[in-house]
């Protein structure tokens, strides 16, 4: 069979993309978009980092040790260009012996009627250990590593938020990294169709690069609206076939993804190999920081308040506490405040009056002014609520009527899901995936909303 290096196409880079076969195409990737197709970059909404570490093809018979890593960073890029832009590293190395290194710069822009074109820049560098056998080798007369410049285009387009397109074409200039003798780069086209539910994600890919083929099929599922589980069948020609297996899971901002690939045939000796991918999101896009930071200062404000009501509660009991004992004091207690009447007639029992002592008007003194520099302040809080309260990020939304959908955000309320807010928006639950596709980079894989968050309605 033809040997393969990790530049080839159903190579995948991160965990997510690898537990799904590579099947990946027409999947919006995030910061692994560039070692798939360039132009899902279109579909990102918000900055993105991810970082793979690999263990290849463990157990194999003479202790090889394949390791790869992979780092990517995606982010808009719209205050200086229309579009979305990437940087990925990528190595593979086997320990004492070779390695391949690629470094990657990704651009993705809307073209032509929601079509998405994404164009990578690539630098490819191939590398050998000298050792005994290579110095003796003429292949490496003229050095043990050779570079080269190599570009990659994609296409992605999405005509309904349910299923989406992609096609890219990987080393269209087939850069060299032969030695002592030519060894471009094959072309390596690849074509995928992915198709998104509410829950689940199915994508189908076909590559082809010279004489050889693989057709990959992955699917992804989310449950508990946290966890994702995925799997992933590949097959090509010279009887190459694995089976692959993934799961994730997201806490906020940050996801964390594991994947197991198998071959089961064209490959044998080895127990699988092993990929693990931590990734984080460092926010919402422009036009939701602004909605999501309202909500915030009304959130703290809301909270400010509380406390401030809880201290002067506490406050006034201790005032309250102050006043009754200074009242009830003994006659002895308050001997320096307390002035006899008639105490000429030993008879007669004296009326004493009672005052409080030095050190208790202090105390009140002190607690009641506590009491109204927080009254003041509590006062302030309010206005700040009002203030806030009246602009629509911060302000809850309430449920309209189907034709007045005009507003641009909407808060999601505890129990809201995405077919429930759509059936209140636009009332038509079925139209929930145009939410999902207008909040993909806050509401990540999957769909999962939360209370305070704001959506952007289109």
């Amino acid at each position: 069979m033809n040997a393969n290096a990790s530049f080839s196409a159903d190579s995948a880079c991160g965990a997510r993309a690898s537990a799904m076969a590579g099947a990946f195409t027409a999947v919006p990737g995030g910061a692994e978009a560039a070692c798939s197709n360039p132009a899902t970059l279109t579909e990102l909404g918000s900055p993105e980092l991810t970082a793979v570490y690999g263990r290849l093809y463990s157990g194999l018979s003479d202790d090889s040790s394949i390791g790869q890593g992979y780092f990517g960073f995606a982010a808009p890029v719209r205050k200086y260009l229309q579009g979305n832009a990437a940087f990925s590293w990528s190595d593979t190395r086997l320990s004492e012996a070779y390695s391949e290194s690629a470094y990657s710069l990704s651009y993705a822009t809307s073209v032509w009627h929601g079509v998405g074109a994404g164009l990578t820049l690539k630098y490819l560098r191939r590398a050998y250990t000298s050792d005994a056998y290579t110095a003796l080798d003429p292949v490496f007369s003229s050095g043990y590593s050779k570079g080269a410049l190599g570009a990659d285009l994609g296409f992605f387009y999405r005509p309904k938020t349910n299923y989406a397109f992609g096609l890219s074409f990987r080393n269209l200039n087939k850069p060299d990294l032969g030695l002592a003798s030519s060894d471009p780069l094959p072309l390596e086209t690849r074509a995928g169709f992915s198709y998104l539910t509410r829950a689940t994600l199915l994508d189908v890919d076909a590559a082809f690069a010279g004489p050889d083929y693989n057709l990959s099929a992955g699917v992804e599922h989310l449950f508990q609206r946290r966890f994702l589980l995925r799997m992933g069948l590949a097959t090509g020609n010279d009887s190459r076939r694995s089976v692959n297996l993934g799961f994730g899971s997201r806490f906020g901002l940050a996801s964390f993804d594991y994947a197991f690939s198998l071959p089961i045939s064209g490959i044998a000796g080895t127990i699988g190999s092993h990929r693990l991918a931590f990734s984080f999101k460092f926010g919402a896009d422009a036009a939701l920081a602004e909605d999501l930071a309202a909500a915030a200062d009304l959130k703290r404000a809301q909270e400010r308040a509380v406390l401030q009501e809880e201290k002067i509660r506490v406050l006034q009991e201790r005032l309250d506490a102050v006043v009754r004992q200074s009242v009830g004091m003994p006659q002895q207690a308050a001997q320096p405040a307390a002035v006899p009447v008639q105490a000429a007639q030993p008879a007669q029992q004296p009326v004493v009056i009672i005052q409080p002592s030095q050190s208790d008007a202090k105390a009140q003194a002190e607690i009641s002014r506590q009491i109204e520099i927080l009254k003041t302040e509590l006062e302030k809080s309010r206005a700040e609520m009002e203030t806030l309260k009246a602009r629509p990020a911060a302000a809850p939304q309430q449920a309209k009527p189907a034709q007045q959908t005009a507003r641009r955000t909407y808060v999601v309320k505890d129990g809201d899901t995405l077919e429930s807010i759509a059936a209140s928006v636009y009332g038509d639950a079925d139209r929930w995936p145009e939410i999902y596709r207008a909040n993909s980079g806050s509401l990540g894989r999957g769909g999962e909303v939360k209370p305070g968050q704001v959506l952007s309605l289109p």
